[in-house]
């Protein structure tokens, strides 16, 4: 249900990039410019667009068609995007700070060989080999205009 409620509003926020987008661009066609169309305090942008997968993919081949669209696997509160493929039980986000606190199921991290990669569920987060398929996030950072 957490899952559900945090990809609904990933959604929402995807929904309401695209509008912005769409409505500054009009704005901005209709408008003769002015200084204050260039005063970036003026307008607050969001900082990020999401993509909310609808295939299965692993976690590695997930990462790949993130990065190669210039986004990465996102880092909010639904957890994906963490892995110790690096050095097994040092925890670390895709961008490369290391895990401080989590979110971990009943007897998690297990430590289990080969098993790099998290998945997130309601009831807390998983280790799997990062070959399992599932579904993914990307975050694609926007550039200030």
């Amino acid at each position: 249900l957490v899952l559900l409620c945090v990809l609904l509003m990933t959604a929402v926020i995807v929904l309401c990039v695209h509008i912005h987008t769409k409505q500054h661009k009009l704005h901005r066609r209709d408008k003769p410019a002015t200084n204050q169309d260039h005063q970036p305090h003026r307008r607050k942008r969001p900082s990020s667009f999401y993509f909310v997968s609808s295939e299965w993919k692993s976690w590695n081949e997930s990462r790949r068609f993130c990065t190669e669209r210039g986004a990465d696997l996102t880092i909010i509160n639904i957890w994906i995007g963490l892995t110790d493929s690096d050095v097994e039980g040092r925890w670390k986000w895709v961008d490369g700070i290391t895990l401080t606190s989590g979110f971990w199921g009943t007897g998690e991290p297990n430590g289990q060989r080969g098993e790099n990669c998290i998945a997130s569920y309601p009831s807390g987060w998983y280790d799997y080999p990062c070959s399992n398929a599932f579904k993914w996030i990307c975050e694609k950072k926007l550039k200030n205009e």
